[in-house]
């Protein structure tokens, strides 16, 4: 099911109609209107948008199923870190079980996403995030991947000073 938060403040008119047009369209969409969103909302929001921002900024383009699945799984383990614990046994089960899949099929897809991006990327940005790039080696496993994105998303999201 997919989940589009609306703010009521911020819409126009024809913002309104073009989601009353999505729902139409979408069975499955959940739209959630609200005047102002808690702070863990927000700061939920902010996370993942940012997330989406950097797999692009990394060079995973977002019409492959591993961009998606990439998402997910760092958007679970910003939640709960214990994911990552467990990468083949709860993470990609979870991850497969929210887009009807095999965890087989999960890992697959974010290592071919991975290994496209590594090819195709930023390597400027490849260098700074893993501290090399496809110049100088493979390709990160998918566990050091998400590891590296929650690292800098983490980073990115503490203030400099307190």
């Amino acid at each position: 099911m997919s989940c589009v938060w609306v703010s009521a403040q911020e819409c126009s008119q024809q913002e309104l109609a073009r989601v009353a047009e999505w729902v139409r369209r979408e069975r499955d969409m959940q739209i959630v209107f609200f005047n102002d969103p808690p702070a863990e909302t927000k700061r939920r929001f902010l996370l993942e948008s940012k997330a989406a921002d950097f797999l692009v900024r990394l060079g995973v383009r977002p019409n492959l199923k591993g961009y998606q699945y990439l998402l997910t799984s760092v958007i679970i383990c910003l939640k709960d870190k214990g994911e990552l614990d467990g990468i083949t046994k709860r993470l990609y089960p979870s991850v497969a079980k929210r887009y009807g899949t095999t965890a087989d099929k999960v890992e697959h897809a974010i290592r071919y996403a991975i290994q496209a991006a590594w090819k195709k990327g930023n390597r400027q940005e490849q260098k700074a995030v893993f501290g090399y790039d496809v110049s100088e080696g493979k390709p990160p496993t998918n566990t050091e991947f998400i590891m590296q994105m929650l690292v800098c998303l983490e980073r990115m999201e503490r203030p400099l000073y307190s």
